[in-house]
């Protein structure tokens, strides 16, 4: 069994409001194993911990049921609150030193619980307090210092002897690593597994993803109070579900990650519900539930539908209607009301042919709503013939394309209009994507005007506006300008906020910084990337620089010869290259290895188009093109032979426990 906590609710009253701090929460801590919660501040984590505990404040409102191993937890009758706490649910506070009482030696903070709820004498709880001292790695010379003289891993180490000095059943531990060294977190992180073996039951709370990947067996993320998701730990950074989970793992500084962190759109502050005649009920009394930044600010605002949808990137008009629930199939659980991340755009074995050249293969690609997916490889290799397929500008001879689940040819014939409305692009050549007759602001307002998108009086604000979002200038000699009086890099950046004219879903940007020098690439960059995020928008992005998707990619697709041969993750991908082009690729960008160039070798039209290169080529590589693998590990897929044959295990990536990277699932 365990701590079970069953539809839990903390409000917190202020003057004549109720901030909801929990909202319903349901969580099963089970003998051995290790629940954590994460989130952003403000979600709700520690004021769980705090409840469990019994410590809320006498301003709380709390509902719900908290158990025991089976038996209901009542802090009401203090006799009884002292059997439970410290004896049989302890906690690690957050903020170390700040915990602890500044003026008393902190041996005698270890040994209170001891001598307090238990009743012993303190010549014997300090004995044993000593004891749980040393098992912390404190000696005796510490004991009688106060919390401002200890390091901030020391005074930790204090609170975990304090929590562990009864051998209570469950431990919560509330940001246990925050501002330690990474010694001092592997040493919390050895206190938890061993805790575990014990068959006790932990509740983390922590902001450190990669500890909590590794420590903890099952993960709750929380957003103003709700769960949004149930996942197990192993998922979190590789294939979280609800757009939340997916933004927070973007935002994570990690050992394994190359991008700039992303960041999550706007702010969430805490939920209000304001009432009205609370302390006279024949007055009329309602209230209102209200997430900071929903309702347009109001005080009065109704329910708010899914609590995360003014940051989400694929929220729809319904989410904001009525309540999402949570919704669980096994150990999986998520409260959206699309099921989670969703595509939104989907291509299905999409082809083109040029002649005799077969510029694309019949390709599958999904895009994700909110991502950032590069597309990288070799000049020539159909990088951007796949790009103008996606964003609907070239017809593709086979195959078909979804855009936010409908068949983007039906929209072409039914209504052009409506897709341009959805989709932006960012040509290479900023130069030759704009007519040279027109003013900056006769290229912004053009597509305002075809589409209608604002009235006519409207259209100079608009245009002020979109100058805005991409840091240029916005007064009346700016906008008078001619393109070939404009640098290169300021070109580029009213192109995009040309794209960004018509509030696309989808921007496909073909090699926007090719032509710009590194400090012009650079900022045309962070702004890309800062209007990505803040716009909400999906990008396909095009390159050949492998270092440049390193820095911006959330995920990456080789292409070689119009074919995709590998698919991943940036950070996995990029740190365990599984085909030999994309090991080729990252060799040729780290150490400028010259390799030979693509027409020597001897493979047919069906070979693997890498085989006359490639050190591993087998004869059947010259003869035929392998298919697309999908891995067990997750999101990655790869066209090369050496992962279909057992035999070939040996050559396949291993991490640092010699486990393999990348085991064979099935073909496609």
């Amino acid at each position: 069994m365990g701590l079970s906590i069953k539809g839990l609710t903390v409000s917190f009253l202020t003057g004549g409001h109720l901030v909801r701090a929990v909202d319903g929460v349901s969580l099963e801590i089970r003998n051995g194993s290790c629940l954590a919660l994460v989130g952003e501040s403000g979600s709700g984590k520690t004021t769980i911990g705090i409840a469990c505990m019994g410590l809320l404040p006498s301003n709380a409102i709390l509902d719900g049921i908290m158990e025991l191993d089976g038996t209901p937890l009542d802090y009401s009758v203090q006799e009884t609150a002292r059997k439970i706490r410290w004896r049989r649910i302890s906690m690690v506070f957050q903020s170390g030193a700040a915990s602890l009482n500044p003026v008393k030696p902190v041996l005698d903070q270890v040994a209170e619980p001891m001598a307090v709820t238990l009743g012993s004498g303190w010549k014997e709880a300090r004995r044993v307090a000593a004891r749980a001292m040393e098992l912390m790695g404190l000696g005796p010379d510490l004991h009688q210092r106060f919390p401002h003289e200890l390091s901030g891993g020391q005074a930790q180490r204090v609170l975990l002897a304090m929590a562990t000095i009864l051998d209570p059943q469950v431990m919560i531990l509330d940001e246990p690593t925050a501002n330690l060294d990474v010694v001092t977190k592997a040493f919390v992180g050895e206190l938890i597994g061993e805790a575990k073996k014990r068959g006790k039951a932990l509740l983390l709370v922590g902001h450190d993803l990669d500890f909590v990947v590794r420590w903890a067996d099952e993960v709750a993320v929380m957003y103003l109070g709700q769960t949004m998701e149930f996942l197990p730990a192993g998922r979190l950074l590789t294939s979280p579900w609800h757009p939340y989970s997916w933004a927070l793992v973007r935002s994570y500084p990690s050992m394994r990650c190359n991008r700039d962190l992303g960041g999550i759109r706007g702010d969430a502050l805490q939920r209000v519900t304001h009432q009205h005649g609370r302390n006279n009920p024949s007055a009329y009394f309602h209230s209102h539930d209200q997430a900071h930044g929903v309702g347009g600010g109001t005080s009065h605002a109704p329910e708010a539908g899914c609590l995360f949808w003014p940051r989400c990137t694929q929220a729809l008009g319904a989410c904001r209607e009525g309540s999402v629930e949570l919704t669980m199939q096994g150990n999986f659980g998520v409260r959206c009301l699309r099921g989670g991340v969703v595509e939104l755009l989907r291509l299905k074995e999409v082809s083109k042919r040029y002649g005799e050249t077969q510029a694309l293969h019949p390709t599958d690609l999904g895009v994700r709503a909110g991502e950032v997916l590069c597309l990288v490889g070799e000049t020539g290799s159909g990088k951007t013939t796949l790009a103008m397929i996606a964003a609907g500008v070239l017809r593709p001879d086979g195959g078909a394309r979804l855009l936010d689940g409908r068949d983007m040819d039906e929209t072409l014939q039914e209504d052009r209009a409506a897709l341009a409305r959805q989709v932006g692009i960012v040509y290479q050549d900023p130069a030759s994507s704009v007519s040279h007759r027109f003013t900056v602001e006769e290229i912004l307002a053009e597509p305002m005007k075809i589409h209608r998108a604002f009235p006519q009086e409207g259209i100079r604000d608009g245009v002020e506006d979109l100058l805005r979002k991409v840091h240029l200038p916005w007064d009346e000699r700016f906008m008078a300008l001619y393109p070939h009086e404009l640098s290169q890099g300021t070109m580029q950046r009213v192109c995009l906020a040309r794209a960004l004219a018509l509030r696309p879903k989808l921007l496909v940007a073909d090699e926007p910084t090719s032509s710009l020098d590194p400090s012009a690439q650079a900022k045309v960059i962070r702004l890309l990337m800062e209007l990505q995020i803040e716009e909400g928008l999906t990008l396909l992005f095009v390159t050949h620089d492998i270092g440049l998707a390193r820095k911006i990619g959330d995920r990456l697709a080789v292409m070689l010869a119009g074919r995709i041969v590998e698919l991943g993750p940036a950070a996995t991908l990029l740190a365990l290259p599984l085909h030999p082009y994309t090991q080729m690729l990252i060799r040729r960008a780290e150490d400028d290895v010259q390799e030979r160039p693509m027409g020597q070798g001897s493979a047919s039209p069906q070979g693997c188009a890498f085989a006359p290169r490639c050190k591993w080529a087998e004869e059947r590589c010259l003869l035929e093109s392998p298919p697309n693998l999908h891995l067990e590990d997750g999101d990655r897929t790869v066209r090369c032979f050496r992962f279909f044959d057992k035999g070939s295990e040996s050559s396949m990536p291993r991490d640092s426990s010699g486990d393999l990277r990348g085991k064979v699932g099935n073909w496609s």
